[in-house]
């Protein structure tokens, strides 16, 4: 049995979701960040281990919001006619994902490069 307002609702919930995942997500990358400079700062940590954790925020903050986007992407493709009419579905439709997800990679990529530097110079 289908019922098309509890689909487009329960889309909805879904793509509130997705959003909360990415800002947090974000949050825990940009927290993980100060709190590694403020340890490269004030400290002589090990740098082995430094490095281990700048790497692996990376890989999580990157692995993690690149599917949450591509998540987004593909709630916006299985959008109904009604919803694939409305404003928020045409905008959606001609978001730029490839740049966003370009401009996201390349600020904690260059956030983590430039504290492995930090660390090993």
């Amino acid at each position: 049995m289908e019922n098309p307002a509890l689909d487009r609702n329960t889309r909805a919930i879904f793509v509130g979701s997705l959003g909360r995942d990415l800002a947090a997500n974000t949050a825990i990358g940009m927290i993980s960040s100060l709190v590694t400079l403020y340890i490269i700062a004030t400290t002589d940590a090990p740098q082995l281990a430094l490095s281990a954790v700048i790497i692996s925020t990376f890989l999580y903050v990157f692995l993690s919001a690149m599917n949450t986007m591509d998540q987004f992407k593909a709630s916006i493709a299985d959008m109904d006619d009604q919803d694939s009419a409305s404003h928020s579905g045409q905008h959606g439709k001609k978001a730029p994902f490839a740049m966003w997800k370009t401009i996201y990679s390349l600020c904690f990529l260059a956030m983590a490069v430039t504290q492995l530097l930090e660390v090993w110079m």
